[in-house]
Parts: C-alpha cells; sequence; structure tokens
C-alpha cells in the first residue's frame, strides 16, 4: 500500500464509467477468500502447496484492498456490510484440473491487467494495475512449478492438466477464470452473479483487451505444455490431439504378464 501515492489520484481523470469498472473488479477480487478455501479441502494431500496459499492469499487479498483504497479517494469504495453478499462454497473438483485452470487463468489476468495498466486515463490507476499484473504472472508462475513437480512424481497428470488447458483456451469470452466460473459453485451461482454492474464489466473487457493478448496467452500455454510432455504443440488443434492420444493410453489394459517369466 505504501507504494501508491493515493494521495496523488488525478480525479479529473477518471470518468464515472471507469470508476464503476474498478468497483467491479474490486468486488471480484473478493473470490480470492473462497478460492482459498477451496484450495485448502481439495488440497489437503500437498502440504507445500497449502503453505503456498498463505501468500498467494495475501497477495490476492491486497489486490481487493488496493482497490478498494483508490475508490476511497472517490467516496466510493463498497459497503463492509454487504460483502457476505459475495460468500459461495466452491464444489470439490480433482486438484490436478484446479491447478491447471488456475495456472492458465493467472496467465489471463496478468495480461488483462497488463493491458488496463497501460489503457488507464489516470497515472495512479496505471501503477495499480501494473503491480497486480506483476503478482499473477508471479502466481502463475508458482503453479506452473507446483504442476511440473506433480508431473514429476506422476506422468499421468498431463492428462487432467491437458484437458483443464484445452478447455480455458477453447472459447474464451464470458467467465473462464475458475473462481468466478458458475458451474462450480454449490448453487450453481458464481461470485460475479452477485455483483450488479458485472455483464457491463464483462463488455468492457472485450472492448479492452485485443485478440493479440489471448493468442499471446495460447502461445504461452502451448510452449508450456510442449516442454512439460515432450510434444511440439503449435496450436489448439495439436492440443486437442495430444489430450486424445493421452486418453487413449489411459483406456489400453495393462499388459498380461508373460507366465513363463
Amino acid at each position: 500500500m505504501s507504494d501508491i501515492p493515493f494521495d496523488q489520484v488525478d480525479k479529473n481523470a477518471v470518468s464515472d464509467e471507469t470508476l464503476e469498472f474498478v468497483r467491479v473488479n474490486c468486488l471480484m477480487e473478493l473470490s480470492s477468500l473462497y478460492a482459498t478455501r477451496m484450495f485448502l479441502r481439495d488440497f489437503q494431500g500437498n502440504p507445500d502447496f497449502c503453505q503456498f496459499q498463505s501468500i498467494w492469499y495475501f497477495e490476492e487479498m491486497r489486490h481487493y484492498l488496493v482497490l478498494r483504497e483508490y475508490l476511497k479517494v472517490f467516496g466510493a469504495e463498497p459497503d463492509f456490510e454487504s460483502l457476505d453478499e459475495f460468500d459461495t462454497d466452491l464444489k470439490p473438483a480433482p486438484w490436478p484440473n484446479t491447478l491447471a485452470m488456475h495456472w492458465c487463468g493467472e496467465l489471463r489476468l496478468g495480461r488483462w491487467y497488463l493491458q488496463w495498466s497501460k489503457a488507464a486515463p489516470e497515472p495512479v490507476l496505471k501503477q495499480v494495475y501494473k503491480h497486480i499484473a506483476d503478482d499473477e504472472f508471479r502466481h502463475a508462475q508458482a503453479y506452473e512449478d507446483f504442476m511440473e513437480r506433480a508431473l514429476a512424481e506422476d506422468p499421468s497428470l498431463l492428462l487432467p492438466f491437458a484437458n483443464a488447458s484445452k478447455w480455458m483456451l477453447v472459447n474464451p469470452q464470458g467467465d473462464k477464470h475458475p473462481t468466478t466460473y458458475g458451474a462450480g459453485s454449490a448453487d450453481g451461482q458464481a461470485v460475479t452473479d452477485r455483483i450488479d454492474g458485472y455483464e457491463d464489466m464483462q463488455g468492457w473487457i472485450q472492448e479492452s483487451v485485443p485478440d493479440e493478448v489471448e493468442r499471446g496467452l495460447e502461445i504461452r500455454i502451448l510452449k508450456t505444455l510442449s516442454r512439460l510432455s515432450g510434444t511440439q504443440l503449435q496450436s489448439r488443434s495439436d492440443l486437442v490431439r495430444l489430450t486424445l492420444s493421452l486418453q487413449e493410453e489411459a483406456s489400453m489394459p495393462p499388459p498380461t504378464p508373460n507366465p513363463s517369466v
């Protein structure tokens, strides 16, 4: 917080539309609370990952707090008494899929925040979004490290990692961040379903994030999966073929032992 000069915010450079964008964005960052509960529940067998969550949660909640502090300058910060309206429980899910989805999700968010930093009309907001982008990229690298470590122990995890990554890349429009995906919650409602104005923000995201940003994400994911799988992946079609091949291998019965040996 001490890195951000909130007393230097140029109020004249911030439109009502920008302020509304920041308000919805601020509330979206609350989803890290619900995601942390999910991680600690579903990753109980991985103490190193659970310990990392103390860092991830602190830094993700810092995003909510810094955006809230920015809104305070305008007297537009969310009401603390209404925050429990956004609380949700995420359904249990296989941890490998969750890990890969969050890896892709953090890479995507890092690119979004970097884009918003470049486009922000107000200098302090540019700085805030650049700090958040740096956090998201660092988190993505940490998730990638955990994926690589898991694959070293169990190579069969490549299939769920590849499948989850494929899902995150196909049809990226709309809500593709795992902690705000409606189907993953206990009541079928995403955090974003509870935030007034989120539909408008979806439109702003599509307008503010050019296609080449999503293409850059795809290239980054395919490059990493190429390294992890030992297979050159240059397109989503290559990724689909890889998952089909891995599924076929997984469905093959184990070889019958030779009784003469």
